[in-house]
């Protein structure tokens, strides 16, 4: 065992390698006397291949579809309910615009057989299919064995990731340098699980971005104060108020109590609710502007924040109508992917 051959018997098993691609179980393999003589047989067996699909197309030939198959036609039915898609692969009559709205995600799919290829291709194009959103996962490029330069081509041409389950690696050195220079991204997994959660996470930068709004925190106007600026001389309005919920901040949020998903602080902003209905959100009716505050302090200091139960002194930059019994509501606009 384990030593090389000059030639091998019938039914004599032998291990073959240097395969660009796996050929798949069942493939026929013919040992040619030449480069010539191979490309001859390669062109036969292709014009073979033609002629009898041709063959079965022209006859209408009915054939029944048993494991895999049965599998990837349920899939294909579900796709094609989930995207508007009749089963001549025709878009129905008035679903051209949500073709249209569809978020296509390309896909290249790398794995050590031809099993774990079609299964990890169905895993992915699940996630779409499973998806609330409107989500089509197009494996662009799919094939055994190891990445090559051509796969990471397509990767960057079509801006896609490439998928590898198993036990693949990268073919050489060019292909490696190919890589980094692109900036393709490779991940490799050997537990189908952890490959869908890294899809799902990856698949995240192709959805749309959504602007939501945290509210911060809440106060309620105790008094009001005519103060003159010191800066301007002009005459400004001060709400003296007590925080009833939350935190507010004089122009950022402060992480640890109010950052955004990363973490990182927020730009905030103020609106004025009289009697339940917001009186003022920017600085005038056609500014556009949101409110801000141009001063915040408790107790004579200027502060960053207060927090619930504290009282301060609250100035808003262009507003100067506040009045005994308002509430003052503290908030920030987050931009958050939409999650598949």
């Amino acid at each position: 065992g384990n030593k090389p051959l000059e030639k091998a018997r019938p039914s004599q098993p032998v291990r073959i390698v240097g395969f660009k691609t796996l050929p798949k179980a069942g493939d026929p393999i013919v040992c040619a006397g030449s480069e010539e003589e191979a490309k001859e047989i390669i062109r036969l067996r292709e014009s073979e291949l033609f002629n009898e699909e041709r063959a079965e197309y022209e006859n209408d030939v009915e054939l029944q579809v048993t494991g895999t198959a049965a599998k990837q036609g349920m899939m294909m039915q579900k796709a094609q309910q989930h995207y508007g898609f009749n089963e001549n692969g025709l878009a129905d009559d008035g679903d051209e615009d949500e073709k249209k709205d569809s978020i296509w995600i390309p896909v290249v799919i790398k794995a050590d057989s031809h099993g774990a290829l079609d299964a990890v291709r169905d895993a992915l194009v699940s996630i779409g299919t499973d998806s609330k959103l409107d989500i089509v996962i197009d494996p662009v490029e799919m094939s055994t064995g190891v990445v090559t330069s051509s796969d990471v081509v397509m990767a960057r041409e079509s801006d896609a990731a490439i998928f590898v389950f198993g036990k693949v690696g990268i073919a050489d050195k060019e292909t490696k340098g190919m890589v980094e220079e692109t900036k393709v991204s490779i991940r490799s997994h050997d537990i189908i699980y952890r490959l869908l959660e890294d899809a799902k996470d990856y698949f995240g930068k192709y959805l749309p971005v959504e602007m939501v709004e945290k509210v911060h925190g809440k106060a309620n106007v105790q008094a009001v104060f005519d103060v003159t600026d010191a800066k301007t001389k002009k005459s400004v309005s001060i709400a003296g108020l007590r925080v009833m919920e939350g935190h507010l901040f004089k122009a950022k949020s402060i992480p640890s109590m109010g950052g955004d998903a990363n973490g990182e602080p927020l730009s905030c902003f103020y609106r004025v609710l009289r009697n339940g209905e917001v009186i003022a959100e920017d600085e005038n009716s056609s500014s556009g502007i949101k409110l801000e505050a141009s001063s915040l302090r408790k107790v004579k200091e200027d502060v960053d924040s207060v927090r619930r139960g504290e009282e301060c002194g609250l100035g808003l930059k262009g507003f100067n109508e506040l009045e005994e019994g308002d509430v003052v509501e503290c908030f920030s606009i987050e931009e958050k992917r939409a999650s598949i």
